[in-house]
């Protein structure tokens, strides 16, 4: 079941520019959990042909900051460690997906990943947030 809960459309309402600029689509965020896509056309391309890998890093980020807002609280990165695990070629949909791993007063870690549409693991990483406390 997808859903976007009123916290977390608030940032994604926010963010327009990224999302435009990779064109991400956000379908659920919700209890800590964010699943977005994103279209990824030639001008990502590296020298080798592949999508760079500043893409996935993005899109896990993205999903990582609406699963973190999903539950109520803003974050900022502090942390982001991505391994790559294979290359995806452009014109492409890829689908991140980030979750919440643990959560204290002034820290949020998640794990997230990139998927492309067959479902093949692309990256996946671990990212730390610094809450914003009221």
């Amino acid at each position: 079941m997808s859903a976007i809960v009123p916290s977390a459309q608030e940032l994604i309402d926010s963010d327009k520019s990224v999302q435009e600029h990779f064109s991400i689509q956000v379908h659920h965020a919700a209890n800590g959990e964010c699943r977005l896509s994103a279209n990824v056309d030639r001008g990502w391309l590296n020298g080798a042909g592949f999508v760079h890998g500043s893409v996935a890093y993005a899109l896990m980020d993205s999903a990582s900051a609406y699963a973190c807002a999903s539950k109520g609280v803003r974050g900022l990165t502090i942390n982001g460690a991505v391994t790559y695990v294979r290359g995806s070629q452009a014109e492409a949909e890829l689908v991140a997906t980030a979750k919440v791993l643990n959560q204290s007063r002034r820290v949020m870690s998640l794990g997230a990943e990139v998927t492309n549409a067959q479902g093949e693991l692309l990256a996946h990483g671990s990212f730390l947030f610094q809450l914003r406390v009221e």
